[in-house]
Protein backbone atom coordinates (compact mmCIF):
# COMPACT_ATOMS: atom_id res chain seq x y z
CA UNK A 1 0.00 0.00 0.00
CA UNK A 2 2.90 2.87 0.69
CA UNK A 3 4.32 1.86 -2.70
CA UNK A 4 1.21 2.31 -4.23
CA UNK A 5 0.46 5.67 -2.50
CA UNK A 6 4.27 7.13 -3.53
CA UNK A 7 3.80 5.58 -6.84
CA UNK A 8 0.58 7.45 -7.67
CA UNK A 9 2.15 10.77 -5.84
CA UNK A 10 5.50 10.44 -8.54
CA UNK A 11 2.87 9.94 -11.26
CA UNK A 12 0.74 12.80 -10.40
CA UNK A 13 4.36 15.07 -10.00
CA UNK A 14 4.00 15.39 -6.44
CA UNK A 15 7.00 15.14 -4.43
CA UNK A 16 5.46 13.75 -1.08
CA UNK A 17 8.38 15.48 1.08
CA UNK A 18 7.10 19.07 -0.16
CA UNK A 19 3.13 17.68 -0.16
CA UNK A 20 4.12 16.69 3.63
CA UNK A 21 5.59 20.04 4.57
CA UNK A 22 3.05 21.99 3.09
CA UNK A 23 0.38 20.32 4.77
CA UNK A 24 2.25 20.95 8.04
CA UNK A 25 2.60 24.54 7.07
CA UNK A 26 -0.98 24.80 6.19
CA UNK A 27 -1.77 23.29 9.41
CA UNK A 28 0.14 25.54 11.51
CA UNK A 29 -1.90 28.53 9.78
CA UNK A 30 -5.02 26.54 10.04
CA UNK A 31 -4.79 26.13 14.39
CA UNK A 32 -3.39 29.93 14.74
CA UNK A 33 -6.47 31.20 12.36
CA UNK A 34 -9.21 28.91 14.81
CA UNK A 35 -10.68 27.94 11.51
CA UNK A 36 -13.69 25.23 11.56
CA UNK A 37 -12.78 21.68 10.78
CA UNK A 38 -14.28 21.76 7.21
CA UNK A 39 -12.45 24.80 6.38
CA UNK A 40 -9.46 23.87 8.05
CA UNK A 41 -9.34 20.75 6.20
CA UNK A 42 -9.92 22.04 2.67
CA UNK A 43 -6.91 24.54 3.49
CA UNK A 44 -4.68 22.40 4.30
CA UNK A 45 -5.24 20.27 1.47
CA UNK A 46 -5.44 22.69 -0.34
CA UNK A 47 -1.40 24.60 1.18
CA UNK A 48 0.13 20.83 0.67
CA UNK A 49 -0.93 20.57 -3.24
CA UNK A 50 0.77 24.29 -3.51
CA UNK A 51 3.56 23.22 -1.31
CA UNK A 52 3.70 20.24 -3.73
CA UNK A 53 3.63 21.43 -6.82
CA UNK A 54 5.23 24.42 -6.54
CA UNK A 55 8.60 24.37 -4.04
CA UNK A 56 10.36 21.75 -6.85
CA UNK A 57 10.34 24.54 -9.46
CA UNK A 58 10.97 27.27 -6.73
CA UNK A 59 13.84 25.71 -5.29
CA UNK A 60 15.53 24.96 -8.81
CA UNK A 61 14.39 28.88 -9.39
CA UNK A 62 16.00 30.07 -5.86
CA UNK A 63 19.00 27.78 -6.29
CA UNK A 64 17.71 26.41 -2.92
CA UNK A 65 18.65 22.74 -1.79
CA UNK A 66 17.29 22.06 1.78
CA UNK A 67 13.47 22.44 1.14
CA UNK A 68 11.76 21.32 4.01
CA UNK A 69 11.60 24.95 5.19
CA UNK A 70 10.66 26.55 1.71
CA UNK A 71 7.84 23.72 1.30
CA UNK A 72 6.16 24.44 4.89
CA UNK A 73 6.20 28.46 4.13
CA UNK A 74 4.77 27.63 0.17
CA UNK A 75 1.81 25.47 2.30
CA UNK A 76 0.88 28.30 4.23
CA UNK A 77 1.34 31.03 1.75
CA UNK A 78 -0.32 28.97 -0.61
CA UNK A 79 -3.39 28.15 1.37
CA UNK A 80 -3.99 31.41 2.22
CA UNK A 81 -3.24 33.07 -1.73
CA UNK A 82 -5.64 30.05 -3.20
CA UNK A 83 -8.36 30.81 -0.37
CA UNK A 84 -8.70 34.70 -1.05
CA UNK A 85 -8.40 34.09 -4.71
CA UNK A 86 -11.39 31.66 -4.56
CA UNK A 87 -13.26 34.11 -2.47
CA UNK A 88 -12.30 37.20 -5.05
CA UNK A 89 -13.65 34.71 -7.80
CA UNK A 90 -16.91 33.29 -6.36
CA UNK A 91 -17.55 37.18 -5.65
CA UNK A 92 -16.74 38.60 -9.22
CA UNK A 93 -18.54 35.80 -10.49
CA UNK A 94 -21.63 36.33 -8.48
CA UNK A 95 -21.96 40.26 -9.70
CA UNK A 96 -21.55 39.00 -13.07
CA UNK A 97 -24.27 36.94 -12.95
CA UNK A 98 -26.87 38.97 -10.93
Amino acid sequence: MRGDLFGLLDQLGLAWQNLLNGLIGAAVWAIHKKTTFGTALRQIFIGALVAGYSTPFLSKELSIHETGFLGFVIGTIGMVLVDNLYLWLSKKIKLLFN
